[in-house]
């Protein structure tokens, strides 16, 4: 006789069945990408969702998870945007005066904390960048309080920063590299002093800083580097070449190859005088075309290094802009909130590094890698150096403040640094010449 008893499962069987869970909401963490920040509390973690490509940062502070995105796809890069995070949070939920508990002598390491805290309400005032402290806290925790730490502040003195001095120096440490480490020490003393630990900030030992300019690319080489950028395009570069960074291979892929862009970006940089770090930032509605008595451009960049006046380029900018353009909008790019380079790379740090993979291997092939007056490794940086070091040769009378200030720096650091690569022979007409009556 047939059994017509239904089969009757069990609510607990399906409980946990995937055919019958329902789908995860699109902004909950992907379980496999959680990943724990290195040296850092367990509770910062980054992760990602399945609503953006961006890897997301939380942290759980006084009975509350604080979640944000890190607005990059790089991992490495989502680390560094955790751990400004996690400082910012600490100051902003504690409070910048961190108080000391401890009945203990108060030592070195005790006050670094309170200092990064109060360099953070810095940050937020807009008085002090991102960048900054996140090199001040490395220095003073990575490096200082090893060695420093347990040094009572009230008997901090100039042998304990001679002594640091002296070991940094047995390591081949460069004078800037000191000089950035003592006023490292000598923020968390005035600290220490403003909150009446010690009477006066104890004296630290001078260095003498020996600059050393970045190359710049004579006439004849800038010619040369963009006939090869031409040339090379789509060539690819050989794995070697990207090993040479820290970050390794992984960081942009196996290969990277010359693009027809770089040419362009040569050419833009040598007429502009903006920084490599203007080439992230840069979207094509802050670019304006004036066509007048002179063509240029008008570059109405967001700020940097505490700048924020336009920039007005040379005209050769101008058509190498247009191509860019021209080229872009075939791509479905070119809307005024796009990117001028790389538009489809969201990363920004990425893209600043493959154009330097790609321009160093341009270097290589066309002889061009070192400055052979002074010895220095050419990098984009020396696009700038070569834009501003061009107009001091031919720019005609032109005075330092003009330059300056399109340059968006200080008349001191054209003669400190973008001049120093001039010789008298470089302008002897000027030398030679009479004045007119």
């Amino acid at each position: 006789m047939p059994n017509n008893t239904p089969n009757i499962v069990p609510v607990f069987a399906t409980a946990n069945d995937e055919f019958y869970r329902g789908a995860r909401h699109r902004s909950l963490p992907i379980p496999e990408t959680m990943t724990h920040v290195p040296d850092y509390p367990a509770k910062l973690r980054i992760y990602k969702i399945a609503a953006s490509p961006f890897w997301q940062m939380r942290c759980h502070f006084k009975g509350k998870t604080y979640t944000k995105t890190t607005q990059t796809t790089s991992k490495r890069t989502a680390f560094v945007k955790a751990r400004d995070f996690f400082h910012s949070k600490v100051a902003e939920l504690y409070g910048v005066a961190v108080q000391l508990t401890t009945e203990r002598e108060v030592v070195f390491a005790d006050l670094v904390d309170p200092t990064l805290a109060m360099h953070q309400g810095r940050v937020d005032r807009g008085e002090f960048t991102q960048n900054s402290l996140r090199m001040l806290r490395n220095r003073l925790q990575r490096y200082v309080v090893p060695v420093l730490g347990q040094v009572p502040i009230q008997d901090f003195g100039y042998q304990h920063g001679a002594d640091f001095m002296q070991k940094l120096s047995a390591k081949g440490n460069s004078s800037v590299t000191i000089q950035q480490y003592l006023v490292s020490i000598r923020k968390v003393l005035t600290h220490a002093m403003a909150t009446g630990y010690i009477k006066v900030v104890p004296k630290l030992p001078n260095i003498t800083i020996k600059s050393k300019p970045r190359g710049s690319f004579s006439l004849p080489e800038y010619r040369l580097l963009v006939t090869h950028a031409r040339r090379l395009i789509g060539d690819v570069i050989p794995i070697h070449a990207t090993q040479r960074s820290k970050y390794g291979p992984s960081r942009i892929g196996r290969y990277e190859y010359i693009k027809e862009d770089l040419q362009y970006l040569i050419v833009f940089m040598v007429n502009s005088f903006i920084r490599p770090s203007d080439l992230k930032n840069m979207k094509h509605e802050h670019v304006t075309i004036v066509r007048g008595e002179h063509v240029y451009l008008r570059l109405n960049l967001p700020e940097s290094k505490k700048h924020d006046k336009p920039i007005v380029t040379m005209r050769p900018a101008v058509r190498a802009y247009e191509r860019l353009l021209e080229r872009d909008k075939g791509r479905g790019y070119g809307k005024p909130e796009d990117y001028v380079f790389m538009p489809e790379l969201w990363d920004r740090l990425v893209m600043i590094m493959r154009y330097g993979y790609q321009l160093q291997r341009v270097q290589e092939v066309a002889g061009v890698g070192v400055n052979k007056s002074n010895g220095m490794k050419r990098t984009l940086y020396s696009l700038r150096h070569t834009a501003i070091t061009l107009r001091l040769l031919y720019g005609g009378n032109i005075d330092l403040l003009t330059l300056a200030r399109n340059a968006r720096t200080s008349v001191e650091m054209i003669e400190t640094y973008y001049s120093s690569n001039l010789e008298a022979e470089m302008n002897i007409g000027l030398l030679q010449g009479k004045r007119s009556k």
